[in-house]
This record gives C-alpha cells, sequence and structure tokens, in this order.
C-alpha cells in the first residue's frame, strides 16, 4: 500500500512539474511587436474583406434605396446580378480593400498598445506587467481603438458607399427614376476622389466623420469585447474539464473552432450595436449621388440634354446637405425604427464568416511568428 502511495506522489509531482513548465513556457513566449501587428491586422482585414464585400454591397443598397428600387435582400441580389453581374456584387472593392487592411492594422495595433497603457496606469506590485484585464478594461480598449480606426476609414467608407449606390437608381420597373437618371457617374475610386477634392475640397473626403466616429467607438468595442468574452468562456469551459493542478490555458490553446466561433460572434456583436448608426452614415455619405439622379430625373421630364446636365450640377451644388439629425428623421420617416435595420439580415450573414476570417488570420500569424522566435 505504502509503495502504491508513493508511486502515486510520483506520478503528481512529475504532472506537476509538467504544468509548472508549461506554464513558464507561456510565460516567455515572444511578445507581438507593433509592427508585426499593423501587418498581421492588415492581412486579417484583406482575408476578411473579400469574403464580405459581395454581401456589404448589397446592404449599403438596401440601406440608401427606397422599397420602390429593391423589394428586399432576394430582389436587391437579382437585380445586382441581372444588371452589372458577378463584377456588380464587387464594384469599388479597391478603396475598401486597401481601407480594410488600414483599418484592421491600426485597430489591433492601437487595441493591444491601449490594453499596454491600461495595464501600467492600474498596475499593482503583485500583477505583473502581462496581468490579464477586466471584461470592461476591455471593451474600453476596443471602443479607444475604433475612434482611431474612424479617422483612417471615413474616406474609404465613403468612396466605398458612392460607387455601390452610384448606379442603383434607374434599377428596375419599379425604380421612381429612368433608367437614363445617372447624376455624376464614376469609373472607379480614383475619380470619386477628384470629385469630391474638385467640389468641396479636403472636408469632403470626411463627409459623415461623426457618425463614423460613433459606430467605430460603439462597434469596435463590442468587436474585440465580444471576441474576448467568448473566449475567456471558452478557456473557462476548457479550465473546468481539466485535471486539477493543470496549468490554465490561455488563448494560444484555442484551436480554430474556437477561434472561429468567437471571431464570428465578434463581428455579430459588432453590427447588432452600431448598424443603425451605419444606416446613418451610408445615407449622409451617398446623399449627393441620389440627389443628384433625383435632380437628373427632374430635368429629363422637359428639357434637353444640355439643359439636363446643367441643372444636375447646379441642384446638386446648391442643395443643402443635411446633417446627422435630419437625416435620422429622413431614415425614420421612410419606415420608421424598421428602416434604421433595413438589410441587417444579410450583414450578419457575412459577418459570421468575415470576421471569423479575420481573426483566424491574425491569431495564426502571431502564433506561427511567436514559434519562430521561440
Amino acid at each position: 500500500m505504502e509503495g502504491e502511495i508513493q508511486g502515486l506522489s510520483a506520478v503528481e509531482r512529475a504532472r506537476r512539474s509538467d504544468a509548472a513548465q508549461k506554464q513558464q513556457q507561456q510565460q516567455k513566449r515572444p511578445k507581438i511587436s507593433g509592427a508585426e501587428d499593423l501587418a498581421y491586422g492588415s492581412l486579417a482585414g484583406m482575408m476578411g474583406k473579400f469574403v464580405e464585400y459581395p454581401f456589404d454591397t448589397v446592404k449599403v443598397r438596401l440601406q440608401t434605396s427606397s422599397a420602390q428600387v429593391f423589394a428586399g435582400t432576394g430582389d436587391c441580389l437579382r437585380q445586382t446580378w441581372r444588371n452589372e453581374g458577378f463584377r456588380g456584387f464587387y464594384r469599388g472593392l479597391t478603396s475598401p480593400l486597401l481601407g480594410a487592411m488600414a483599418e484592421n492594422a491600426v485597430a489591433f495595433y492601437a487595441y493591444n498598445r491601449i490594453q499596454a497603457l491600461i495595464r501600467a496606469a492600474t498596475a499593482t506590485t503583485s500583477a505583473g506587467p502581462d496581468a490579464p484585464l477586466a471584461l470592461p478594461q476591455l471593451f474600453l480598449s476596443g471602443a479607444l481603438s475604433g475612434a482611431f480606426c474612424a479617422v483612417v476609414i471615413s474616406p474609404v467608407e465613403l468612396v466605398k458607399c458612392k460607387l455601390q449606390v452610384e448606379n442603383v437608381q434607374g434599377y428596375g420597373a419599379r425604380a421612381a427614376q429612368p433608367a437614363a437618371a445617372a447624376g455624376v457617374r464614376f469609373s472607379g475610386p480614383v475619380s470619386v476622389v477628384a470629385h469630391l477634392l474638385r467640389t468641396q475640397g479636403l472636408a469632403g473626403l470626411y463627409r459623415g466623420i461623426t457618425p463614423t466616429i460613433a459606430r467605430e467607438t460603439v462597434g469596435v468595442g463590442f468587436w474585440f469585447g465580444t471576441y474576448e468574452l467568448v473566449c475567456a468562456r471558452l478557456l473557462a469551459m476548457r479550465h473546468a474539464a481539466a485535471a486539477p493542478g493543470a496549468p490554465r490555458p490561455t488563448k494560444e490553446d484555442l484551436g480554430p473552432a474556437s477561434i472561429v466561433l468567437a471571431g464570428g460572434c465578434a463581428g455579430i456583436g459588432y453590427n447588432v450595436t452600431s448598424y443603425p448608426i451605419d444606416v446613418v452614415k451610408s445615407f449622409i455619405q451617398t446623399d449627393d449621388v441620389r440627389g443628384a439622379a433625383t435632380a437628373n430625373a427632374t430635368a429629363n421630364a422637359n428639357a434637353n440634354a444640355n439643359a439636363t446636365a446643367t441643372a444636375t450640377a447646379t441642384a446638386t451644388a446648391t442643395r443643402a446637405r443635411p446633417g446627422v439629425l435630419a437625416t435620422v428623421r429622413a431614415v425614420y420617416a421612410r419606415g420608421g425604427v424598421r428602416a434604421f435595420y433595413r438589410g441587417l439580415g444579410i450583414t450578419l450573414l457575412r459577418a459570421f464568416p468575415a470576421n471569423a476570417a479575420m481573426f483566424m488570420t491574425y491569431e495564426y500569424l502571431s502564433r506561427l511568428s511567436a514559434a519562430l522566435r521561440a
């Protein structure tokens, strides 16, 4: 009996020694540098944008078009395919692709740097420099990083929305405008930027910056916060199922399925919380495009081609641009509270796979880098 007890004690000591060694290895794992945050974040943004962009095109068109143009998501998909083919779903991709790379690079970089600042500001003698932050602190880190992202992404979002909506007003027999009504025709991102700088100056590139900051602050806070929350729950479940004395698992111990689940839920959290703000932002940023189409349609009814062009340019230039509150009222007038959630279904459909791809890319590139330097 005594020999059995000694044998069990030896096994227990060996298991605890292995656990301690694993804990030390985790603590010694190389940290991700700021440059790596920027690089891996940009690649994560690129992967996510390729996955989500067709859905995003449909979302923006539903947000900014009335029921006379599109009856719903299915109708928008059919009309886009019939009028523009496969390329229509990727119309204006260049600008948001570069923007997504820049946005996610800034997001991950700022998120990790802000966490470090919070740790330094709240550090105690008993807590090390790598002590985990509480969930509210992680939400705050995400929200502040979102504010930085807004400054980067606002001009990109503006160009993207204009290209996605600019040629929609003549769709279908139900459209209020004739097929010829088009307003300003853009050939790509460069022509949009050139037009804005020529007609509105540098400030024109930041049209809609206020709702963009609000959307990113709320959305990115919930994006990172939801991701960390789901990861924490998964790690707690894993730790509870482990043998007594086993080292507490870290995020690096989570497998692909867990990262996909956490990343997908993060995308859902971002969009559910920020979607009404996004509707207002898209409405503001496409106001001149939709206004030009309406002015063109009116002019076509009683003028020749030259008079039409003059009337359209004059109407677009002199037309008062609505602010945030006026836009909120205009959206509400279109269909009440439901108008602020028009297109949410397809947005959530793309949110899960796109954000899962982003976090998978970032996490595994970070792990690969750490493993190569270990």
